[in-house]
């Protein structure tokens, strides 16, 4: 038993250091997130063209919160899904006493379940996809990052999420290679989801958009990397935006703006042209 205490308290001591680096990085990274400044202003500006006061906002893939508390600052209602337990810690410390923000601790796919993410030592790259992970190690463009752990996560649909809290009118998803599986989790048309792309595998992205196809007429505007501006300078039918993305440098990404178009050809009247 005395043996068994010493090796504890070696324990404790072998890792007090990386704890105290952890909390010291879960602070100053709770004090930025809390602040606002003119990165958060500009995103803003952005998504109010697709979110009103009292609308019902999905972030998917909410991560550390930089786009939950730019919903909520936009009054709309918000559930953030976030599976990564570092992570959505983080949430539960910004978040406990915002009455606008729902936080669910769960990924989202095609079926409910239980499934390993891996994390990486870079929590923004945490991912569901093994491709996906292989395809960023191939191209070389996250060479020093590691996906060297697991975490056995629950899994929820969109069409779940949508029975139990509402229709959202807009949907963010951000999951680093789970996008296709996400969208096959949904059977009904939203006004406007955003989908992230990535050039080692634009052929998701072309998943992603006949996927939604199935669900309604589309028109669709690309945004390149963090920008929070579109390339496009109005909504295109899905063939032209493929060959858009068909054309992209292999250093950029960027997010996909699909919005759908109801039986008369016209667009849901709240959303701006």
């Amino acid at each position: 038993m005395i043996n068994e205490i010493k090796v504890a308290l070696k324990k404790t001591w072998m890792y007090a250091p990386y704890r105290l680096l952890r909390s010291r990085r879960r602070a100053k990274c709770i004090t930025r997130l809390r602040s606002w400044d003119s990165v958060d202003e500009t995103r803003a500006a952005f998504y109010e063209q697709f979110i009103g006061s009292g609308d019902l906002v999905f972030d998917v893939g909410a991560n550390q919160g930089n786009r939950a508390k730019v919903f909520s600052k936009l009054q709309a209602r918000v559930v953030a899904f976030e599976p990564q337990r570092y992570c959505y810690e983080i949430l539960t410390t910004l978040f406990e006493q915002n009455d606008t923000i729902r936080l669910v601790n769960k990924a989202l796919g095609a079926e409910e379940g239980i499934a390993d993410m891996y994390v990486s030592d870079v929590n923004v790259l945490s991912s569901l996809s093994p491709s996906w992970i292989s395809a960023m190690q191939g191209s070389g463009r996250f060479k020093n990052v590691a996906w060297n752990k697991t975490e056995r996560v629950e899994i929820t649909t969109l069409d779940s999420a949508i029975r139990e809290y509402g229709t959202p009118r807009f949907i963010k998803v951000d999951v680093e290679g789970y996008e296709f599986e996400v969208l096959s989790g949904l059977s009904t048309p939203i006004e406007c989801i955003s989908i992230e792309f990535v050039p080692e595998r634009i052929h998701e992205a072309y998943k992603c958009i006949d996927r939604m196809e199935m669900l309604s007429s589309i028109e669709i505007r690309l945004s390149l990397g963090e920008s929070m501006s579109f390339a496009t300078r109005s909504w295109l039918p899905s063939h032209e935006i493929k060959k858009a993305l068909a054309e992209i440098p292999s250093h950029e990404f960027g997010d996909l703006y699909i919005r759908s178009i109801d039986k008369s050809g016209k667009n849901w009247p709240a959303l701006e042209s």
